[in-house]
């Protein structure tokens, strides 16, 4: 009963086998994502066509595994793009997560799609550019809308009300203003207990806790008292932004200031941008219209604020809306096969612009000490 087992097969083959089997398997469910990504990483340079022969020639196994070193060299490309704009090595600042999604795959349909899926996690970037000049606020201001517009990433805090993800905000403003223009009168709590008693919308739809309403009313009042839009003015648009550097770029107190290469940077970037686009027709964007995945896109994940002191509690606000709402703030762009340099050139625009907004982070850091 208790003599020795002999094994007459070989093990270690049979893992082996076991593993090829489910090598081939994931193959052939996923062989439009593996060449597509593999594909777009040799578009990108980082995978050649020598590993490309190797790889297929060696199997699933093979192929699955340069599937694997494709994302980690796309990734390694992205990144290093966003550090060459922040022009140091950076590890505060996490990269954007993506895959490659076979649409088909995702809704039960045949799509013959391929999605390249990008989520990033909320970040808050808190400048205090209400302590600046002026002139320099108005032209920061200006660059940060231009990245997040050509970038497809970025929100600034004066424009979450915009949004209308899980917010009734710009109702509840124009509610608020409203009755202040009436010549309403009175502290939050008095506000909050007449809202409330006269089941004025859309107060009356958020809560019927005067507690809340009482705390809600507060950040309210804190937002139209310190407003972005009439303490800064008019935002220089991308023409405002090259004579604000064409006119000072031989002054030494302009050049030395902190947010200088910020310009410049931004300015470099919509050069890099426009040269991409006129390649491209005039619909050329980023990321695909439709919300397939999320209820919420990827501009969403980077708040950027201004300095007033009701910014953070409000973008905290907005993120905890959003993941009570089980989403996370995710975009995708398709890949086409025939057009993989389109993706290529999107990728690259997305980097450099979230290499900007960390730039921007960095420099406050110097304002900081600039100031003192």
């Amino acid at each position: 009963m208790f003599r020795e087992i002999r094994l007459d097969f070989d093990l270690p083959a049979l893992a082996g086998e076991m593993v090829e089997q489910q090598s081939i398997a994931l193959f052939r469910q996923n062989r439009a994502v593996y060449s597509t990504a593999i594909l777009l990483a040799h578009e990108m340079g980082v995978v050649s066509l020598d590993e490309i022969d190797t790889g297929f020639a060696g199997g699933p196994s093979a192929i699955t595994e340069l599937y694997r070193e494709s994302l980690q060299r796309i990734d390694g490309q992205l990144n290093a793009l966003a550090q060459a704009v922040v022009g140091e090595d950076d590890e505060a600042f996490e990269t954007i997560g993506f895959e490659f999604r076979d649409r088909s795959l995702s809704d039960g349909r045949h799509h013959q799609q391929v999605d390249l899926v990008l989520a990033v996690n909320p970040r808050f970037t808190p400048l205090n550019l209400v302590e600046i000049a002026l002139d320099w606020a108005k032209v920061v201001i200006g660059c940060l809308r231009y990245i997040q517009q050509a970038g497809g990433i970025g929100l600034c805090t004066s424009d979450i009300q915009r949004t209308g993800v899980g917010f009734y905000l710009d109702e509840e403003l124009t509610a608020l203003q409203n009755a202040f223009n009436a010549g309403e009168a009175g502290s939050d709590r008095e506000l909050a207990e007449r809202f409330l008693e006269e089941g004025r919308p859309p107060f009356n739809e958020i809560t019927d806790e005067v507690d809340y309403l009482e705390e809600r009313i507060g950040l309210l009042r804190q937002i139209i008292e310190h407003n972005p839009e009439q303490a800064f003015g008019d935002i220089p648009d991308l023409k405002g932004i090259r004579r604000f550097f064409k006119a000072h770029k031989t002054q030494a107190a302009y050049v030395d200031h902190p947010w200088w290469p910020f310009i410049a940077e931004t300015l470099a970037f919509s050069r890099f941008v426009e040269n991409i686009k006129r390649r491209h027709p005039p619909e050329f964007s980023i990321f695909e219209a439709d919300f397939f995945y999320s209820d919420c896109g990827i501009g969403i994940s980077h708040a950027v604020g201004f300095g007033f002191d009701w910014e953070e509690e409000l973008v905290a606000q907005l993120y905890e809306d959003i993941a009570n709402a089980g989403e996370t703030p995710m975009s995708h762009m398709v890949v086409d096969p025939l057009a993989l340099n389109a993706t290529v050139e999107k990728l690259r625009i997305l980097a450099k612009a979230r290499g900007l907004l960390r730039l921007a982070e960095i420099i406050e850091l110097t304002q900081q000490d600039y100031d003192d």
